[in-house]
């Protein structure tokens, strides 16, 4: 299945955006978070979910906006429960300095993680396009230099058994999506950078900052 949220096709929308946090441990070791067995998990609304595609404008005013490139598992379902039915890139934002202000005060992040335009989705690979779910290689180029790569072999909790561990405790849905963390490298947008991201070969997308 091939499906673009730019393009609206086979009418699939998401429910739910799920988000997994420090699945990879060197993403974790540079924010200063320990390293855990399971992966923290929260949300964003839809209200943050827009196409890796065109121009955006950057969320202003509220302090440093970082960049967080992810692969996103796409959801749906048939009668032996929730699978991965395809693969995308996308860019998790994050609201930096709020963040760590919310972290410190031991709240919710829900502001720092869920703003408009916080969730930038990529068009999506079909499975059959997908030799392994343990070797996708994924690499995030700002204005023409490489600031992250990824390996899905570098998951804390392996990509094909994010389903089931959300499952635990929600049924998933056809369109829901996963994004199931970052590699390091994670650092600061500004307005004029372009991003461009590629998985395996293909190129997913870019996206320019107004």
């Amino acid at each position: 299945m091939a499906f673009d949220f730019a393009e609206k096709e086979k009418g699939i929308q998401p429910r739910t955006i799920w988000c997994l946090g420090r699945n990879y441990a060197k993403h974790a070791e540079e924010l200063g978070n320990a390293v855990e067995a399971r992966p923290l998990v929260f949300q964003k609304g839809l209200n943050a979910l827009v196409p890796l595609s065109g121009s955006q404008t950057l969320f202003r005013n509220h302090g440093e906006v970082h960049y967080e490139t992810e692969i996103i598992a796409l959801i749906d379902r048939n009668d032996r429960g929730a699978f991965i039915a395809g693969i995308g890139l996308g860019l998790d934002l994050t609201l930096r300095d709020l963040q760590n202000e919310l972290k410190a005060a031991g709240k919710p992040w829900t502001l720092a993680k869920s703003f408009d335009g916080a969730a930038i989705v990529s068009r999506f690979i079909s499975m059959n396009e997908i030799p392994s779910l343990r070797q996708i290689r994924f690499t995030m180029t700002l204005n023409q230099e490489v600031r992250q790569r990824g390996d899905s072999s570098q998951m804390i909790l392996p990509l094909e058994k994010i389903p089931a561990y959300l499952e635990a405790y929600t049924d998933l849905q056809p369109g829901d999506l996963i994004f199931t963390g970052t590699p390091e490298g994670v650092g600061v947008l500004n307005p004029g950078d372009e991003v461009n991201l590629d998985m395996a070969g293909h190129q997913m997308g870019s996206i320019r900052f107004k």
